[in-house]
């Protein structure tokens, strides 16, 4: 998946000027993560290409409104311009800032936010500056993530989060800090041995949260698709 352009089937995703290129895990969270057939907002926080706020406006209804913020200046533009070549142009806004300074400026909370955020918080960096700021939480702490959700997400609303799975104590900890009820939701395997990433859900109470993880296989051992992935991305990719 490193072409400087992905097709779906229905949308395009160019990313030849994007750090964070298009990746398996986040298509299986793009495609998995529950959508209430009452949310009507989402906030994508540190879109990218724009992956998820496209994936998840092909998931939801028209009337669902999309605000996807990136404070890369190469990431904000390539998914504003993959915004405007989609079908979902007219509902998915790009916020082309920090989501800190997008907070202090947007006095709106949501039904469901989404982030795949920093997932390296110690370990060396690559010299390649828009790389690690997407991948080190220098730019956006797991602290300043979890007050920004609490405040921005509704009171039935429902956050998920696609972390590193050596991070998920810290999440867990700072999200009980600052209120937030979260459990695992999914853990995301890249073969049935090689877990690689979780999926938290997070609330500001305890309803709907589940007390057993889905566990999602990507590859059989012959390296093929599992039936489980290509029944959740059948509607996205072309081959499946």
């Amino acid at each position: 998946m490193a072409n400087s352009w992905f097709q779906f089937k229905q949308f395009l995703v160019k990313q030849e000027f994007a750090a964070m290129k298009v990746c398996t895990d986040s298509c299986v969270f793009g495609a998995t993560i529950p959508v209430c057939s009452e949310t009507k907002s989402i906030l994508d926080i540190g879109t990218g290409t724009g992956l998820l706020a496209l994936m998840l406006a092909q998931r939801t209804k028209n009337d669902v409104i999309i605000d996807a913020v990136e404070m890369n200046e190469d990431a904000a533009q390539q998914a504003r311009d993959n915004f405007f070549n989609s079908p979902w142009d007219n509902r998915i806004k790009l916020h082309a800032c920090s989501i800190q300074d997008y907070f202090k400026f947007t006095p709106k909370q949501y039904d469901l936010i989404i982030c795949n955020p920093p997932f390296f918080s110690s370990s060396l960096k690559s010299g390649n500056t828009s790389k690690d700021m997407a991948l080190h939480q220098s730019h956006l702490l797991i602290d300043e993530l979890m007050q920004i959700a609490n405040f921005m997400l509704k009171p039935n609303g429902d956050a998920y989060l696609l972390i590193s799975i050596y991070e998920e104590a810290n999440f867990i900890k700072v999200a009980n800090a600052v209120g937030l009820f979260v459990n695992r939701f999914q853990a995301v395997y890249d073969n049935e041995n090689k877990l690689i990433r979780y999926v938290l859900h997070l609330r500001k109470d305890s309803k709907h949260l589940k007390n057993t993880e889905d566990k999602f296989v990507i590859r059989n051992s012959d390296n093929t698709y599992t039936v489980q992935f290509a029944n959740a991305l059948k509607d996205f990719y072309l081959n499946l």
